[in-house]
């Protein structure tokens, strides 16, 4: 027991002595930096264009103004019978033709194919898995494989909901896991 008394009294010792040999080095001065002011913010004030006024439809040709406001009094001579004037006509050329307003083509990326030649692509790429997850046999497949075909059929099924909602690319990439996983079970 002494011994052991002994051995911790040694360490102590020696611990003690490490921490108080021990000191902190004192950073080098450094000069301070001196921080350049923030620049100027400068707004350029641009004009806007201003917008082409609306379009005024054509005025209707002048019609002569009826100079009576009123009934005339019974008290009045009977109007005479005479032919009204017959109303100028004014020869107009016939306004424009409207052409109609076509809608802007869509956007899409580069390198896809418009809607109705991807949904064709795609129903190949369907046709083409449903194919090959025929042509495997799953007569003798353990349990495991049996349910990779069952996941198989049923992303199948995915890509065929993708293709209805135009979901191309989905339905596409969906179509080609099932071929690959066909290909598989077949070996």
């Amino acid at each position: 027991m002494r011994k052991v008394l002994l051995s911790l009294v040694v360490l102590a010792g020696a611990a003690s002595t490490a921490c108080a040999t021990a000191s902190a080095k004192a950073s080098p001065d450094r000069p301070t930096l001196e921080v350049p002011a923030p620049p100027t913010k400068v707004i350029e004030q641009t004009a806007l264009p201003e917008p082409p006024p609306d379009p005024v439809p054509e005025l209707p040709a002048a019609q002569p103004a009826n100079t009576r406001t009123s009934k005339p009094s019974a008290s009045r001579e009977p109007a005479r019978d005479t032919k009204p004037e017959a109303p100028t006509t004014t020869t107009e050329p016939p306004p424009a033709p409207v052409t109609p307003v076509t809608a802007p083509p869509q956007l899409r990326p580069s390198g896809t194919p418009d809607p109705s030649e991807a949904a064709k692509q795609v129903q190949i790429t369907i046709d083409r898995a449903r194919q090959a997850l025929k042509a495997v046999n799953t007569q003798g497949f353990p349990k495991a494989r049996q349910d990779i075909y069952r996941n198989a059929v049923l992303t199948l099924t995915q890509a065929e909901e993708a293709l209805k909602k135009s979901d191309f690319e989905n339905a596409k990439k969906l179509a080609q896991k099932v071929e690959d996983t066909a290909k598989e079970l077949q070996r």
